[in-house]
């Protein structure tokens, strides 16, 4: 007859881990069912490599779909993992029992299609919560993660904890009926199939270990014909497995990992050093809190040690619990303020270990290159975020720029780009931050090629096909230049040059030059050609001064608002390259705009200040525009407009440069009482975009001025002032920059 154990677990926990050993160096078993994937067996021998270092994860996906995967996380103190060892070590025969991932990533296939068709998922169940929470709540626990850490993983006897724990989780389910849904009804239909059949194997000691919650479902068996019922028709996909590393971080509840835990951390000093009395935990976070530049001495931690076993006692605990020490420290090392446990909460409580797999692991071979390329280049995986400063002129970091750059054309994210303080291009900031996730992205981009750089090729040629706007390939091929592939850009300037021939957008060729300048700017660091991007531009630029007149003509605000930022932004673009012939182009184009009655006025005083700027319009000449667009003939909108444009973004640039203000003091003075009260709304528009410190600003340059009818001259002594003549205009110029 066989003798059938069923342990239920939860999947990470010291205490969990050695229940699950004891009970089976008591048993003996000849099979040991665990809870997983049947797919995951032939990766079993992996576990005793020396190489194998927790946490790592099983990573299962759907072969022709990648992101459709699923992971098994494990750590030191998983039951399921010591469960793997025990049977390597003792030579017992372990079978996963969990339905297989064929039919599990299927199902996830299935809901995803259903959620995108109908808007909603028609398996998703009224979900309770942690159905532990009521355990928790009749104990007189905050949660059912504080009720299980304390009555199980904290728990000294372990005697008959698997029968309460079976006893404690029928209750639940009768209690809550509907909190298993129909995909862990198949499920556990399946996991009884399996028991049957290791049942007609004849084995006699057979251990069941699953999670806590699928216990009851396991002993009460049906009949047969109800999990075949269960079972029939199973969707079925291709699937393909694999090892890779875990960090302790994803381990945790906020990762979204549905078995997470609050403090893996804690949990691994707990499994490591089960006889400590709190000396090595609290000595690990005075070296912490020393790393941090605290005085922490050895005073604090014997006293910190003393309270939290008090605490314990008094509260009739065997051991002092993570709280107890939490309270401890904060009460001795941080005099009642927990700043300093929160200055180290990461590194202590969570922990930011990261895991290791045997290079002899199947991988996919992009996999197999990117890690090649992290060993050459010094740039492994790591748990915390770490950030590099790239100087492009030594080797070793340009290639580690390329890298970089390549995996974030891959949509990878693991390298981001930081903003440089500085000059020069030859300079990088990059922030490094691993996901587990990220390795399904690089399994998914495999299908591109077997090395990064055949990939990036290859992915990027694909989207490059599917682009029709201008600026879009130009912001690509933007990206594509820094990871150094001549051939792509080569192909991508092709498509770039013959959508450039068809279009007739001009707005589009306008919001594609900043990238195109972006380019040719680029330098020589990297030794790249630029000068077919380079004739682009120009001939860019020549098709804007030949057409892009009619667009500013003939528009409403809203359309000229839009226009304005793509002046805006090729104007400076333009401005930065010492190319005069360019440059002339693009003055001849913004001359147009100036001078034309029909482009909208925004426009217009936007192209006005350009040209002022750039010393191509007199002192004289702007002084007659103003004059001119605040006459009485003009609509006060357009008035308004030109104004608006004219002084666009200009309150620092009026406060340093006098020319302008006193072009536009003197054109304000010179107003008659009656022109300045009708122009004043709009005058107030204009100036309420300024910020309000440049608004106070201005304000109290106008108190340096001196007025003398039209002269103007700026004053720097306060008692040269006529106070009369500016008792008379200053509550105009209050009014006028809305100060008062």
């Amino acid at each position: 007859m066989t003798d059938i154990h069923l342990l239920g677990i939860r999947h990470h926990g010291p205490g969990s881990c050695r229940n699950i050993l004891q009970e089976l160096e008591q048993i003996h078993p000849d099979l040991i069912l665990l809870e997983g994937p049947a797919e995951a067996e032939a990766l079993m021998p992996f576990i005793a490599d020396e190489q194998m270092k927790p946490p790592v994860a099983l990573l299962g996906y759907q072969h022709d779909v990648p992101q459709n995967a699923v992971f098994y996380p494990f750590a030191d103190f998983s039951p399921e993992w010591q469960a793997l060892r025990y049977a390597l070590r003792e030579n017992a025969t372990l079978r996963f029992f969990d339905l297989p991932l064929a039919h599990s990533l299927a199902f996830e296939a299935k809901k995803q299609d259903d959620c995108g068709s109908n808007g909603a998922n028609d398996e998703a169940i009224d979900n309770p919560g942690d159905p532990f929470d009521l355990l928790a709540e009749a104990a007189g626990y905050s949660d059912g993660e504080s009720w299980w850490d304390m009555n199980i993983e904290q728990r000294r006897d372990s005697s008959s904890i698997f029968e309460a724990v079976k006893e404690a989780v029928t209750a639940l389910r009768e209690a809550l009926p509907g909190h298993t849904s129909r995909r862990d009804l198949v499920r556990e239909a399946w996991m009884r199939r399996m028991i049957r059949t290791a049942q007609k194997e004849n084995f006699g000691r057979i251990a069941v270990i699953c999670g806590a919650w699928h216990v009851p479902a396991l002993e009460n068996m049906p009949k047969v014909k109800d999990d075949n019922e269960l079972l029939k028709g199973l969707p079925k996909v291709k699937v393909a497995c694999t090892w890779i590393p875990w960090t302790y971080d994803r381990l945790t509840f906020r990762s979204g990992y549905g078995a997470g835990i609050d403090s893996p951390g804690w949990y691994h000093y707990q499994w490591h050093h089960p006889d400590d009395d709190g000396t090595l935990w609290v000595s690990h976070i005075a070296a912490l809190l020393r790393k941090k530049d605290m005085d922490i001495s050895v005073a604090h931690v014997i006293e910190t040690v003393r309270l939290a076993q008090t605490t314990a006692a008094l509260r009739g605990l065997a051991a002092p619990t993570l709280e107890e020490y939490n309270e401890a420290v904060t009460s001795v090392m941080g005099f009642g303020d927990d700043m300093l446990l929160q200055l180290i909460r990461e590194s202590l409580i969570v922990g930011n270990r990261l895991g290791k797999v045997p290079e002899a692991v199947p991988k996919v071979p992009l996999l197999t290159d990117v890690e090649r390329l992290q060993k050459r280049l010094r740039v492994p995986f790591t748990a915390e975020i770490k950030e590099m400063t790239l100087d492009l002129r030594k080797e070793t970091d340009l290639e580690r720029s390329l890298f970089f750059h390549r995996l974030a054309l891959l949509d990878i994210g693991w390298a981001k780009p930081e903003r440089v303080d500085g000059k020069g291009t030859f300079k990088e900031k990059w922030s490094l931050y691993h996901k587990p996730e990220q390795i399904v992205s690089i399994i998914e981009r495999a299908v591109w090629g077997n090395t990064v750089e055949e990939a990036v090729q290859k992915y990027i040629s694909d989207r490059m096909t599917g682009i029709t706007r201008i600026p879009e390939l130009t912001g690509l091929l933007d990206r594509v230049i820094p990871a150094n592939l001549p051939e792509l850009v080569e192909a991508m300037t092709i498509r770039l040059d013959r959508l450039s021939a068809a279009s007739t957008d001009i707005v589009e060729m306008m919001e594609a030059v900043p990238d195109l300048v972006n380019i040719v700017r680029y330098g020589d660091v990297r030794n790249l050609d630029f000068s077919k991007v380079g004739n682009m531009l120009k001939a860019m630029v020549a098709r804007i001064l030949a057409g892009g007149l009619l667009v500013c003509i003939n528009i409403d605000e809203e359309a000229a608002g839009e226009l304005l930022e793509h002046l805006s932004a090729t104007d400076y673009a333009v401005s930065t390259l010492n190319d005069e012939e360019l440059n002339d182009m693009w003055y001849e184009f913004v001359q147009q705009i100036r001078n034309s009655s029909g482009a909208h006025p925004l426009l217009s005083g936007y192209a006005a200040r350009i040209l002022y700027d750039k010393g191509k319009v007199s002192h004289e000449r702007m002084s007659d525009a103003l004059s001119f667009y605040s006459s009485v003939g003009n609509v006060p909108s357009d008035t308004a407009y030109w104004l608006e444009g004219f002084l666009r973004a200009s309150g620092s640039v009026l406060l340093l440069d006098d020319n302008l203000w006193q072009l536009v003091n003197s054109w304000l003075c010179g107003l008659s009482d009656e022109k300045f009260i009708e122009l004043l709304p709009m005058i107030r528009r204009t100036f309420s975009n300024f910020t309000t410190a440049e608004r106070r600003k201005l304000g109290e340059k106008a108190k340096g001025f001196e007025l003398n009818g039209a002269d103007t001259r700026t004053t720097m002594e306060g008692n040269s002032c006529n106070d009369g003549d500016a008792s008379k205009v200053l509550p105009l110029l209050g009014t006028l920059l809305g100060i008062g």
